[in-house]
């Protein structure tokens, strides 16, 4: 089995072409006609997901964030980009194709949730997927006690929520760094009550508090932290005769301090 045939696959899976414009996803480093000794899947590959991949004898790292995202202009000796090229892993990124995807991140933050999908924030291509997924719950939450439930279905620390005490039960999830001002104005439109993402700037939690749109910040990694295990997954399935596992060196690079 070739990096090719796994780049073909992924790309049946999550058309790398669905990607944001902004986007680098594919393959990224390596060459599709290298043999697969084993498969690292991850969120972000560091030089510990590196290191661990290579004491595990993968050759591939399949990442959701691009270790490559930019234009590269140096390659420091601290750069994954350089380790990877080192240990000779090839790395392929599914980013925002995967976000998208039937059974991608959004999809897979709303299973751990408990929510059902019932719409989708923007369709975005022709087979009725896009950015954002819509569920409608059978009850009410109050602004805490869904960031409540964020909390320990996605087994995190700490999230942030507006403060507000307005019911909710139509709810937005829109995974990672999710919020700009198309999607306020998108859940504006689709009568949302409440939006789950991470990264949430603070000009957005004032237009929040404005329009009377509840937010929760369950973080970056917090709502994507899954991605890997989703990933590992699918291509377990696809190709059962090689060795695919999901980083166990990989961790919240954040730590969190609160008031005793």
């Amino acid at each position: 089995m070739t990096i090719g045939e796994v780049i073909e696959f992924l790309d049946e899976a999550a058309p790398f072409r669905t990607a944001e414009s902004f986007d680098n996803v594919g393959l990224l480093v390596g060459g599709g006609e290298t043999e697969v000794t084993g498969i690292c899947c991850c969120l972000d590959i560091t030089r510990k997901v590196i290191k661990e991949a290579a004491e595990k004898g993968a050759n591939l790292i399949i990442s959701h964030h691009p270790v490559i995202f930019g234009g590269l202009k140096t390659v420091p000796n601290w750069s994954p980009v350089r380790a990877l090229i080192e240990k000779n892993i090839a790395a392929i990124a599914m980013h925002t194709n995967f976000d998208i995807a039937e059974g991608g991140v959004n999809d897979t933050l709303l299973e751990l949730l408990g929510f059902e999908k019932s719409g989708i924030l923007e369709v975005t291509q022709a087979d009725g997927s896009g950015f954002g997924a819509i569920c409608d719950t059978p009850f009410e939450f109050t602004a805490k006690a869904l960031a409540e439930h964020c909390r320990k279905s996605l087994y995190l620390d700490c999230v942030k929520y507006l403060k507000t005490e307005r019911g909710i039960s139509r709810i937005a999830v829109c995974c990672g760094a999710g919020i700009d001002g198309k999607v306020m104005e998108l859940a504006r439109e689709k009568r949302v009550d409440a939006i789950i993402s991470g990264d949430i700037k603070h000009n957005f939690w004032i237009e929040a508090e404005n329009c009377g749109i509840a937010l929760v910040d369950a973080g970056h990694y917090g709502t994507e932290k899954a991605a890997s295990h989703r990933i590992a997954a699918i291509v377990t399935k696809k190709f059962p005769q090689v060795a695919v596992f999901s980083s166990e060196a990989e961790e919240d690079p954040c730590g969190y301090s609160f008031e005793e």
